[in-house]
């Protein structure tokens, strides 16, 4: 087997079709940096879950009778909807906090951030309250024990916010991977035309070669190769973008987040990670591509 004449002649195609080349590098580097991409949101998305899931409270509200006359929970009342509570193997921890304890708490988390707010806000306007942890903060049922009863006056369930975000980031997942099917079919067009082009040109070229005993395989190699070098440019291509795009892009912009523990931070590894493992599925998928749009031209 003559490597060396198939390396040549793939080599040669690239320049022979410079511009579809280049079409084809462009489309497929967009399209492995959206679908690595949807891949890592996937990840940041599964992270953040658990970075919030593992400190998510709820919020039981308490109405103004309880509010402005109980300071520890000693009233039947208060008792009533602790004691449910606490007594449910689901529960975790109940932590009781008074009107002025909530106060305290609200100035300590705003006062830095948010100092008007805080100047704003009455010590009265905040209410008696019992913080909730659930051992699965996905199983509500002891919530919906205490939901209904006349002194609770709001419930206050942190994860649904969670399950917000994180459909928020999923709906961007999957935009990401809509756009790489379409950017990938059009890849797979890029690559039929390119090799169909190109064994066309060398039409007589290949007659001969298969006149004198050259097989199959050996005539189609060539083509195959330069379709499969053209989307491992491409998958280096982007794998790069994708790294640039994250590290002087996206972490700056989500620096504080990061900062804040408010959404996971996804590391360069993770890039250096999913983008080959992309682009040996996109070379597969090349040299299968190629191979099957050369059965029109080379059937003998």
């Amino acid at each position: 087997m003559n490597w060396g004449f198939i390396v040549r002649e793939g080599l040669r195609g690239l320049g022979r079709n410079i511009t579809m080349t280049i079409a084809l590098i462009i489309t497929t580097a967009l399209s492995l940096v959206l679908v690595g991409a949807g891949i890592m949101i996937s990840q940041a998305t599964a992270e953040t879950k658990d970075l919030y899931l593992d400190r998510v409270e709820v919020m039981v509200e308490l109405d103004e009778a309880i509010s402005s006359s109980d300071k520890d929970c000693s009233s039947a009342e208060c008792r009533e909807v602790r004691d449910t509570l606490q007594g449910d193997d689901r529960v975790e921890q109940v932590t009781f906090r008074s009107r002025e304890q909530s106060y305290e708490r609200f100035v300590e988390l705003f006062q830095d951030t948010e100092p008007e707010l805080v100047r704003e806000t009455s010590p009265d306007a905040l209410p008696a309250a019992l913080h909730v942890r659930l051992k699965d903060p996905a199983d509500t049922a002891p919530i919906d024990a205490i939901r209904d009863m006349p002194q609770v006056a709001v419930v206050t369930d942190q994860a649904d916010t969670v399950r917000q975000a994180a459909h928020t980031m999923d709906t961007f997942r999957n935009v990401a991977f809509l756009v790489a099917a379409a950017q990938a079919v059009a890849a797979v067009f890029l690559i039929a035309n390119m090799v169909q082009l190109a064994a066309f040109n060398r039409r007589e070229q290949i007659g001969i070669m298969r006149m004198v005993g050259a097989s199959r395989w050996f005539t189609q190699a060539p083509f195959v190769l330069e379709a499969v070098i053209s989307v491992l440019i491409g998958g280096v291509v982007g794998t790069i973008v994708a790294w640039a795009s994250k590290r002087f892009l996206v972490d700056p912009m989500l620096g504080d987040l990061y900062a804040s523990q408010l959404v996971a931070r996804v590391p360069d590894s993770n890039v250096w990670t999913v983008m080959p493992l992309v682009t040996l599925a996109a070379v597969v998928l090349g040299g299968l591509a190629a191979q099957v749009a050369l059965r029109s031209y080379v059937r003998k």
